[in-house]
């Protein structure tokens, strides 16, 4: 009876045939009555958490994606935005991605309380590429453009720098009696787009590398003319946990030097709290580096210039030499495997045992 009244409503269960035993036909009206159930069914719905990146971009930071994007592109640009802050507060905005080139590969317009952002489809990494170091750093620094309002929002600028880096910017501004201290005095504020430039190169360091311990501050110190053996010399002061930039670094129309001096000042604290002792002795060995009292530096190589970076890496140390090397790695790769394809070997080994071992997530 229970069959026939089945298929006059229109409901076939080929899967699931009425089975002919005492009760058995009761048993399969009662499944039936609980799969078709509104309310358990309705409720089930509501319960799924949403796992479209689109979606989410909307719900979470106000960002709409139009037809230029994949679901794909969707949930990296949906990682960058939770890896600065979940919390943010952003005015609407809509996205697009474009195959023509930009600067800094982000424009961003705004028109009647709408931000309209088009994005470069190369910030994007590329299936089997290279950067197995840090992959999405472009679309990260193009993200980061958007959300200080092209770096003018120092708030967040050092949000950034403090979750994504562990770096604090201290203030020296001029004291409650007018007059500035003795410390305000050495060092100055950084602008902005110091700031920024930072970032971008912090940034080109594995994910696993990006916090690095004993490494909280950093500095900015003003070139003075009585201190001309300090001029223009930035310093890692690892043993005090920061780093100290000469202002004179960041003068208009050198941010490549300003760059390099920026990761090669980071190095250093790889080189004394992150390499074990016996990588910083292959290192040396690699090098030719033997010690020698009869040297300024209190070292010598075996080696000739040319297999060095730089002249100042070749003249100094084994911490130095990796200092220079691992900025040249990091910014300009092709010339350290061009000069020292060793060096570069054994940098990209080392820096990638980091990565393997601590994947996205920070080391410490």
């Amino acid at each position: 009876m229970i069959g026939s009244w089945l298929s006059v409503i229109g409901f076939q269960f080929p899967f699931f045939p009425l089975v002919r035993f005492p009760g058995g036909q009761t048993l399969v009206l009662l499944f039936f009555f609980i799969i078709f159930q509104p309310s358990c069914y309705t409720s089930h719905y509501y319960e799924l958490p949403n796992n479209n990146p689109m979606s989410q971009l909307e719900e979470k930071y106000s960002v709409y994606l139009d037809s230029t994007w994949t679901t794909k592109q969707a949930y990296a640009l949906l990682k960058v935005f939770e890896a600065i802050s979940p919390n943010l507060n952003l005015q609407f905005s809509r996205w697009s991605i474009t195959d023509d080139g930009l600067e800094n590969d982000i424009k961003i317009e705004s028109k009647d309380k709408i931000k309209f952002v088009t994005i470069s489809r190369d910030v994007f990494p590329v299936e089997e590429s290279q950067e197995v170091l840090a992959p999405g750093k472009h679309l990260y620094y193009a993200v980061v453009q958007f959300i200080t309002e092209n770096g003018t929002n120092r708030a967040i600028i050092e949000l950034i720098l403090q979750k994504r880096y562990g770096i604090y910017v201290p203030s020296y501004d001029s004291s409650t009696e007018g007059a500035k201290s003795k410390t305000s005095k050495r060092y100055s504020n950084f602008e902005n787009d110091e700031l920024m430039l930072i970032i971008s190169v912090f940034e080109e360091f594995p994910q696993a590398l990006h916090k690095i311990p004993r490494l909280k501050y950093i500095t900015r110190r003003i070139d003075k003319e009585e201190d001309e053996d300090e001029k223009g010399i930035s310093y890692a002061r690892t043993g005090r946990g920061y780093i100290e930039f000469a202002e004179s670094v960041f003068r208009r129309g050198n941010s490549n030097r300003a760059r390099h001096v920026i990761a090669h000042e980071k190095a250093h604290f790889l080189w004394t709290y992150v390499f074990k002792r016996e990588v910083r002795a292959d290192w040396a060995k690699l090098g030719g580096w033997y010690q020698d009292s009869t040297s300024e530096s209190g070292w010598s190589t075996t080696k000739e210039r040319s297999a060095f970076i730089s002249a100042y890496a070749f003249e100094e140390d084994p911490n130095e030499d990796m200092a220079e090397s691992i900025a040249s790695y990091l910014l300009y790769p092709h010339r350290l495997r061009s000069c020292c394809p060793e060096k570069y070997e054994f940098i990209h080994e080392a820096m990638l045992t980091y990565v393997k071992r601590w994947g996205t997530s920070n080391f410490m």
